[in-house]
């Protein structure tokens, strides 16, 4: 798990955007997560190394088993199982663990072909960088994008945004900052975009 933390931070130092990332993964208590696996790990084992994230994306592959993933929401909120069984995400850093950050949250999700994750909006900043594979980001007040291995996508604090996968799957990096850093996103939003 260090070196998936060290590679992270590797990825953000690349990025003026994220420059504020590195300081504060540096020297984090460190709590072993209890491994669970889903569905979507299997996915994520089978993915490309893009030469853009390879680093990142390869440490990642390596402790799969020893992460606990996790999925924010169930066919209550309206996505079906075959959406879930596609879809998951780890805290690599983050208040809860599993390097323990108070002011950052650190994350990697994964999307699976076609998937729509619809509008939604958190209180925290929220910059991703995608690892692999691609999608269309939309957010409100902005055209969309479609973005690749290396790019970065930013969302201010509550500033609604939804993303639509490609032909790809999509695996990203979410680095957030802010206050709410462990509270679910809220789906309850409308979204405009401009074109």
């Amino acid at each position: 798990m260090e070196r998936l933390l060290s590679e992270l931070a590797t990825l953000a130092a690349g990025h003026p955007t994220l420059d504020w990332v590195g300081p504060l993964l540096r020297h984090l208590p460190y709590q072993a997560p209890v491994p669970r696996h889903l569905p979507v790990c299997d996915l994520i084992e089978a993915l490309p190394h893009p030469p853009e994230t390879a680093p990142v994306v390869t440490a990642l592959q390596d402790v799969i088993p020893a992460c606990n993933w996790l999925q924010s929401y169930t066919q209550v909120d309206g996505f079906s199982q075959d959406w879930l069984d596609a879809y998951g995400w780890i805290n690599v850093a983050s208040p809860d663990g599993p390097f323990v950050s108070p002011n950052t949250r650190v994350a990697i999700v994964y999307f699976g072909v076609g998937q729509h994750y619809p509008p939604h909006a958190h209180q925290p900043e929220e910059t991703y960088v995608v690892l692999a594979g691609s999608a269309r980001f939309q957010a409100a007040g902005r055209a969309p994008i479609t973005a690749t291995p290396g790019q970065l996508i930013h969302h201010a604090p509550w500033q609604p945004h939804a993303m639509t996968m490609t032909d790809q799957p999509l695996l990203a990096a979410a680095y957030w900052r802010g206050a709410g850093l462990m509270d679910r996103s809220r789906l309850d939003v409308s979204l405009e975009v401009t074109s």
